[in-house]
């Protein structure tokens, strides 16, 4: 039996990074408070930046990237428990937040952003345990959550969101 092996040879140089798809910007700063664990979604050619943990405190506010005027400019704040490690997509122009931690408990409940009107609406809870550090997208109308970590224990299921009716199975 003869087997063939795919080989691949590669030249390494200086100019390596020429070749690199995509080159890196720096936009302007954000003008809130650093942080790690926050939430984002993007709608059209904005992006969202929303809750988060400063190090100290968890946060509840909304900061909004025009990336067309390089600007950052603050929305209504989270109405929520204040949290980190949240998820969040975007799914028919309007944005949706929910679970995360706050320090204390796990999270399932949700929330929607209208970017015209700059408001915050709760949603049906997540029908899932609370969780933290869980992934989500948005495709066709729809909101996809599934995994992370409800405090036992690491979760791999991937339920599905109808927005439209606010049903979940």
């Amino acid at each position: 039996m003869i087997a063939f092996l795919p080989v691949i040879i590669s030249a390494c140089s200086d100019d390596d990074d020429d070749d690199l798809i995509g080159k890196w910007y720096r936009v302007s700063d954000m003008d809130g408070l650093a942080r790690n664990y926050a939430s984002s979604f993007t709608i059209g050619n904005k992006g969202y930046l929303i809750c988060g943990n400063d190090g100290k405190n968890r946060l509840s506010d909304c900061w909004e990237y025009d990336m067309e005027r390089d600007t950052w400019t603050q929305k209504a704040d989270f109405p929520g428990t204040a949290r980190n490690s949240a998820v969040a997509m975007a799914v028919d122009e309007k944005g949706y937040l929910g679970t995360g931690y706050n320090g204390t408990n796990y999270l399932n409940d949700f929330w929607e952003f209208n970017p015209t009107t700059n408001t915050w609406a709760q949603k049906a809870d997540f029908p899932g345990s609370g969780r933290y550090g869980a992934v989500a997208f948005g495709v066709n109308g729809k909101a996809y959550i599934g995994c992370g970590y409800d405090g036992t224990t690491g979760i791999k299921k991937l339920p599905q969101l109808v927005w439209g009716s606010f049903l979940f199975y």
